[in-house]
């Protein structure tokens, strides 16, 4: 049994064909692309990768591990940041040290940047200072998945540019 819907109001051929609301959308259009033509000062658009972005201080860029004065990791390896990653991208391998004033430190430590959504959570997390986003690479991408996990020596390496890796461990 099909049921048929009765409409009171007609519409005409005009309002059929959606032409009033075609024509709409392409002044709309029209009227934005003139704007950008005569307006060209007043673009948002920067020509990258010739032009850089300026990033805003306390951007979360890539991570890195920073170094204590004698060059050893500054990690404790207290897991703090593994714990409190939401996207469960660290992993943390502790192994024991002969010196007497340091417990533990990271045998390994692993952080998989296709999983980490730059929270900073990690950051916040480490009582010792041993990780920090500020290297400013926002740029990291890859033909191949297995760069983008990051072990020690990487992070160690990772320092911030436009510093040396003795003045970014202090």
């Amino acid at each position: 049994m099909a049921y048929l819907i009765d409409r009171k109001e007609k519409m005409t051929l005009w309002e059929r064909a959606y032409l009033p609301e075609i024509i709409r959308g392409m002044a709309i259009t029209a009227r934005h692309f003139i704007r950008n033509v005569i307006f060209m000062d007043r673009r948002i658009t920067i020509e990258y990768p010739e032009q850089k972005k300026q990033l805003p201080a306390g951007y979360r860029a890539e991570h890195r591990l920073m170094k204590r004065e004698d060059g050893t990791i500054r990690c404790t390896a207290c897991m703090l940041c593994a714990t409190i990653c939401p996207s469960g991208c660290i992993e943390i391998e502790a192994e024991e040290v002969a010196d007497p004033q340091v417990e533990k430190r990271a045998k390994s430590y692993i952080i998989n940047e296709l999983r980490c959504v730059f929270c900073g959570l990690c950051v916040e997390a480490c009582p010792c200072d041993a990780i920090r986003m500020d290297t400013g690479r926002y740029e990291n991408a890859s033909f191949d998945r297995s760069t983008l996990i990051y072990a020690k020596d990487k992070l160690l390496d990772n320092s911030a540019p436009g510093s040396n890796s003795l003045s970014a461990s202090l």
